[in-house]
């Protein structure tokens, strides 16, 4: 009897918590809103054997860079002043030639990705693929997880969700933040109330509102379905994939975090906490075409694919999102493509999460920030920044 009204004391105290909890997160801003503050996370463990990043002498000084944007030259401290900018560093030729952390921030902190956890999730399919526990990026989804045939998701190929094209019903902004709100409530209430990350999931009440592969909708929960996929056919669970296939073969010196609901499953759709040098060795593997360290991590052919446009259903090149006002922003696998003949590429995240791929001249640009005013204000600026700078970094 002391038990259950002790059970009993802790599910009233927890609802009370969990609806506190809700409230203050959704009249908070945006800057205030740490889902890791009332979520917990899980490490991701960095290599044994780690690779430190060497710094080297830019070519060119950083301190005469120069860049013109709508007309206007401005410098970097200009550009990093305005962008909010907490963090920003710069590898060309895989050195260190620029490193930036604004206090109370040092190289260091660990940096919500937001977005740019998609593009993480996007490598590890590769992987998959490569080890062949996924067949091919064109297999359905509910092949290797048959609870998601319940749903719109039934029938859905991992490069549609890739794509963002699955065609699910989903209002990204209200719908992602009623996704956090319920993980929230479901915590605290120890699921009595909410739901957690899989029953978000496999809820049958999300259902096509267009035919897959006919036109792009960003949509994060494409992201979740396909990280249960991947799950499903590695057998392991994402954080633990993460952890052995890809941040510890990198041989990043610095530990991550992932953010995970209340059974343990992890958020895909976002939500990893790691270094800017870390981000920057992940920007690496990829400028490199899939080799770090004198090891191919991933398939050169993945990381083509996943960068560029592949095919042309509903006009990926004119895909919308905030900040896309000169039209430089397409989608690949979960990676955002750029215009033009530069065959460079960006990971993404809200808030001015940033990693600037630029292969052709060996050269990746980090930046974390907390750019809350305008939703994308400077997206489009940053690539144009990115793109001067690695022009300035290989001068003769």
């Amino acid at each position: 009897m002391i038990r259950t009204l002790h059970g009993w004391r802790r599910l009233v105290m927890a609802s009370a918590l969990s609806a506190s909890a809700a409230a203050s997160a959704q009249g908070l801003p945006a800057p205030l809103f740490l889902p890791e503050l009332v979520l917990p996370r899980q490490t991701v463990e960095a290599s044994p054997y780690p690779i430190e990043l060497k710094s080297g002498p830019p070519r060119a000084p950083i301190s005469e860079f120069k860049y013109e944007f709508k007309g206007q030259l401005k410098s970097l401290d200009q550009y990093l002043s305005e962008a909010k900018v907490r963090a920003f560093l710069v590898l060309k030729d895989g050195k260190i030639v620029h490193e930036y952390n604004r206090f109370p921030y040092t190289r260091r902190s660990l940096h919500q990705s937001w977005s740019i956890g998609k593009q993480v999730l996007s490598a590890l399919v590769g992987v998959a693929i490569a080890e062949g526990a996924i067949r091919s990026v064109d297999d359905r989804m509910d092949a290797y997880d048959p609870s998601l045939a319940v749903n719109g998701f039934a029938g859905v190929t991992f490069k549609q969700a890739l794509q963002m094209s699955s065609g699910i019903g989903y209002d990204e902004e209200a719908d992602r933040f009623k996704l956090f709100m319920d993980v929230i409530t479901d915590y605290y209430t120890l699921g009595q109330s909410g739901k957690d990350l899989s029953e978000k999931t496999y809820d049958v009440g999300l259902q096509a509102s267009f035919a897959p592969g006919s036109r792009y909708q960003y949509a994060s929960i494409n992201s979740q379905a396909i990280g249960r996929a991947l799950e499903k056919a590695v057998g392991m669970p994402y954080q633990a994939y993460l952890q052995s296939r890809l941040w510890q073969r990198m041989a990043t010196p610095d530990d991550a975090k992932v953010l995970v609901d209340r059974k343990k499953n992890a958020f895909t759709l976002c939500c990893l906490y790691a270094t800017t040098r870390s981000y920057a060795m992940f920007g690496l593997l990829y400028a490199r075409g899939g080799l770090l360290h004198g090891q191919q991590l991933l398939p050169a052919e993945w990381v083509r694919r996943s960068t560029r446009l592949d095919g042309d259903p509903g006009n990926w090149s004119n895909v919308p999102r905030d900040g896309n006002e000169l039209g430089l922003y397409g989608f690949g696998y979960h990676w955002w493509t750029l215009a033009g003949e530069r065959g460079d590429f960006s990971a993404l995240g809200v808030f001015g999460q940033a990693i600037h791929v630029l292969p052709r001249q060996d050269v990746v640009i980090v930046r974390m920030s907390g750019d809350f005013d305008t939703p994308g204000a400077h997206a489009e600026e940053n690539v144009i920044m990115g793109r001067a700078l690695a022009d300035h970094l290989s001068a003769p």
